[in-house]
C-alpha cells in the first residue's frame, strides 16, 4: 500500500522542464501596453472553442504576462508558474517569499514579481529559462502591479512607499513616501511616474529623483492602473467616476459619472475610452468628446476591466461568465462559463483568448 501511494504521489508532481532562454515579445507593463489596448487589433473566431485548460494552484493573483511562446502567472500558493502558451504544459514553478498579488512582468530573459509582507515584501527578478532568482530586494508589502519601461522598474507598497529599482541589480535608486496605500499599477509616462493611492490622491513623481511634481485629489479611490495615451491618463474610481487627467499639470480634462464604482482598469483605443462598472455597465467615451459617451448594461457584476478587440469588447464577471459584446449596441456575440470569479481582464494574442478563472485555472480559446 505504501508503495502504491508513493507511485501515485510521484505521478501527481508535474515534471520541471526548461523554458525558453528569452522572449522577443515582452510583457513589460501592466496589461501589456500603456493604453491597455494590447488586444485592440486582434480578432476572434465567431464561436471560439476551448484549446486547453491548466490548473496552476489554488488561485491566480494578478494579470498574466504573455510572451510569444510562454504565459507567466503568480499563484496564491506563493509560486510563479511558467507555462507553454501553445499547450498549457508547465515549464517550472518558482517558490516566492510571500504571496503574489500584482502578477509578473516579462522582459526578454527574465521575470519581475513582487510579494506582500511575509514578514517583509520583496521584489524579485527570476531567470525566464528556469525560474532561478537573479536578485531579490526588500521593499515592504506590495499588492499593486509593478511598473517597468525597459530601463526603470518601479513599485509601490501598502504603506505608500514608492521605490525606483535598478532592473539589472535590484539596487534602490530612490524612495518616496506618499500618503495612503498603493493598490493600482503605477504608470510610467514621459512626464513622470503617475501613482494613485487609497488616500484618494494621484501623484506625479519625477522619474529621476522621486520628487513630487504635483498631486490631485480624486472623487473616490483608484484601484486599477490608469490607461495612458498622448500626455493624458484615464482612470476609474470606486465612487463611480471616469476621469481624464492631463499631464504634466495633472488637471482634470473631464469627469464622467458612471453610476457605480469602476474597479477594473479602463482601456484606451485610438480616441475611445472603455470602462466597465461594478454593476456591469460598459462605457465607451470619446476622449475628445466625452459628452457623446454611450453605455450598455450587460447584466453582470464585474471587478475586471474590459478588453477591446477588433471583434468586440470582452468582459468577465464575478460569477465566471466571459462575454464578447458588440460595441455598437451591447449585444452579446459569444459567451463562456468558467468557475468564478474572473478578476483580471481577458487577453487576446495571435487570435487566442486567454482567461484566468477563479480556482487557479487558466483557459485558452480559439
Amino acid at each position: 500500500m505504501a508503495a502504491i501511494f508513493a507511485v501515485n504521489a510521484t505521478a501527481c508532481v508535474p515534471p520541471t522542464r526548461v523554458g525558453p532562454d528569452r522572449q522577443e515579445q515582452s510583457w513589460s507593463t501592466f496589461l501589456g501596453a500603456p493604453g491597455h489596448d494590447v488586444s485592440a487589433a486582434e480578432s476572434l473566431n465567431p464561436d471560439p472553442r476551448p484549446v486547453w485548460k491548466t490548473v496552476v494552484g489554488r488561485a491566480v493573483r494578478g494579470e498574466a504576462a504573455i510572451g510569444e511562446s510562454v504565459i507567466a502567472v503568480g499563484v496564491v500558493d506563493r509560486n510563479v508558474v511558467l507555462l507553454d502558451r501553445a499547450t498549457g504544459q508547465i515549464f517550472w514553478r518558482a517558490h516566492m517569499p510571500g504571496t503574489i498579488h500584482g502578477g509578473p512582468l516579462l522582459d526578454a530573459d527574465r521575470l519581475y514579481v513582487a510579494t506582500e509582507a511575509s514578514p517583509e515584501g520583496r521584489v524579485v527578478a527570476l531567470r525566464l529559462r528556469d525560474g532561478r532568482t537573479v536578485w531579490t530586494r526588500n521593499s515592504g508589502s506590495v499588492v499593486a502591479p509593478l511598473a517597468f519601461d525597459g530601463a526603470e522598474l518601479f513599485t509601490g507598497t501598502e504603506t505608500g512607499l514608492v521605490l525606483r529599482l535598478d532592473p539589472d541589480q535590484g539596487s534602490v535608486v530612490w524612495r518616496r513616501q506618499l500618503s495612503g496605500a498603493v493598490r493600482a499599477a503605477p504608470v510610467v509616462t514621459p512626464d513622470g511616474l503617475v501613482v494613485a493611492t487609497t488616500n484618494d490622491t494621484v501623484y506625479l513623481l519625477d522619474r529621476a529623483t522621486g520628487a513630487i511634481t504635483t498631486k490631485l485629489a480624486t472623487p473616490g479611490t483608484i484601484l486599477a492602473g490608469p490607461a495612458y495615451g498622448q500626455h493624458r491618463v484615464y482612470a476609474g474610481t470606486t465612487a463611480g467616476h471616469i476621469l481624464a487627467l492631463d499631464l504634466p499639470a495633472l488637471t482634470v480634462a473631464w469627469d464622467r459619472t458612471a453610476g457605480d464604482g469602476v474597479l477594473g482598469a479602463p482601456a484606451l483605443v485610438h480616441d475611445t475610452v472603455f470602462a466597465l462598472t461594478r454593476a456591469g455597465v460598459l462605457w465607451l467615451i470619446p476622449a475628445s468628446r466625452p459628452a457623446d459617451a454611450v453605455s450598455h448594461a450587460l447584466g453582470i457584476v464585474a471587478r475586471a476591466g474590459p478588453t477591446p478587440t477588433a471583434s468586440g469588447v470582452l468582459v468577465g464577471s464575478v460569477s465566471g461568465e466571459v462575454l464578447l459584446v458588440d460595441r455598437a449596441d451591447g449585444a452579446v456575440l459569444w459567451r463562456a462559463k468558467l468557475d468564478g470569479p474572473i478578476e483580471e481582464a481577458p487577453i487576446v494574442r495571435d487570435r487566442t483568448l486567454v482567461v484566468i478563472g477563479g480556482r487557479g485555472d487558466i483557459h485558452t480559446y480559439r
